[in-house]
């Protein structure tokens, strides 16, 4: 396999430049020596005029590991999706024979896709032939199989850094520092908190603890407008103690919020002074719920004022956060040979 001669610099530059546009997410030097040190510490010391060898496909696994450290991909290794399915099946005859009558197809059914895109001029692949190929000879099993060897050629495409492909087209590079440092909401890929904060917590949930207290407010927003809700989003300062306003999307226009929202980002456990003052925000507003959502949980104090007063208060924990975090990712799946 051949080697790259190049300045470190541009090493770091390259990286930095292909995780910027495959990942929508600027690294800065700091952060990709963390996410890459144990694997290359000799790559980020030293002058930055200095040749460095690097394998090609080195190159590519580093890249890899950034995107994945991102929580843009789904697997922090560059093997080859087919190589990867081919190991899973393996040692099951059936599952195997599957594998190599469908991807024993797919190589045909691309170059003559391909064939068509020159004819028609569109961009994209249509994959509905070769599923339904697959179904008619195999069943849903087929069906099955067909994806996710189309899904891995997506994610193959989306890594390569010799391939413009990428999944998402986005508008914008964030930094991700701003994770940490802004109270800025504003972003064009989600209303409250930006998709590409919500996909790196997915891969690294312990940082919620250090995120902007907006950005937890912002997370706890975007879950429910994601669910289909009506939010409202607090000033941030000087809100009253109202973080968040939630309709139901059955009465979204008018009456008063299903929920009044109070967000927690710190590591003590939830009081119950809080628990009183967001009872008075519900009694208020004529809410039918309080909802806390902290990256901790209710002290054992405040879930005793609960239940003794019925409160109607109930709390979303640290896994409740992450089981959201989760449910919210961007598909692994990309929009490769989709329209």
């Amino acid at each position: 396999m051949g080697a790259i001669l190049m300045p470190r610099i541009g090493f770091i530059t390259s990286l930095s430049e292909l995780v910027g546009y495959k990942a929508g997410i600027a690294l800065d030097r700091e952060q990709m020596r963390q996410f890459l040190e144990d694997d290359v510490p000799e790559l980020f010391s030293g002058p930055d005029a200095d040749l460095i060898r690097i394998r090609s496909g080195d190159f590519e696994e580093h890249l890899t590991k950034l995107l994945f450290s991102v929580g843009n991909i789904e697997f922090p290794s560059a093997m080859p999706s087919n190589i990867r399915i081919f190991h899973r099946v393996k040692d099951d005859p059936e599952l195997l024979a599957l594998y190599q009558s469908i991807g024993g197809k797919l190589p045909d059914f691309l170059e003559h896709a391909l064939e068509e895109l020159k004819k028609s001029g569109k961009k994209t692949i249509d994959p509905r032939p070769f599923m339904a190929w697959a179904e008619e000879h195999h069943g849903l099993p087929g069906a099955t199989m067909a994806l996710e060897l189309l899904v891995g050629l997506n994610a193959d495409q989306h890594r390569s850094p010799m391939s413009h492909f990428r999944s998402t087209e986005w508008k914008d590079i964030a930094e991700l520092a701003e994770l940490f440092r802004s109270e800025k909401l504003n972003t064009p890929h989600g209303k409250f908190l930006d998709q590409r904060f919500v996909d790196f917590l997915s891969h690294n949930f312990e940082s919620i603890d250090q995120i902007n207290w907006r950005k937890f407010e912002g997370l706890t927003c975007e879950f429910f407008e994601k669910m289909g809700f009506r939010v409202e989003i607090g000033e941030g300062r000087d809100d009253g103690n109202v973080d968040a306003r939630i309709w139901s999307p059955a009465k979204p226009e008018a009456g008063p919020p299903l929920m009044i929202v109070q967000c927690k980002r710190e590591k003590a456990k939830v009081g119950k002074v809080v628990v009183k003052a967001l009872y008075a925000d519900v009694t208020h507003e004529n809410a039918e719920l309080g909802l806390i959502v902290t990256t901790s949980a209710l002290s054992p104090g405040a879930r005793n004022v609960c239940t003794a007063r019925s409160y109607p208060v109930v709390e979303a924990n640290r896994q409740t956060s992450k089981r959201w975090i989760s449910a919210m990712r961007t598909p692994y799946s990309g929009i490769f040979l989709g329209e």
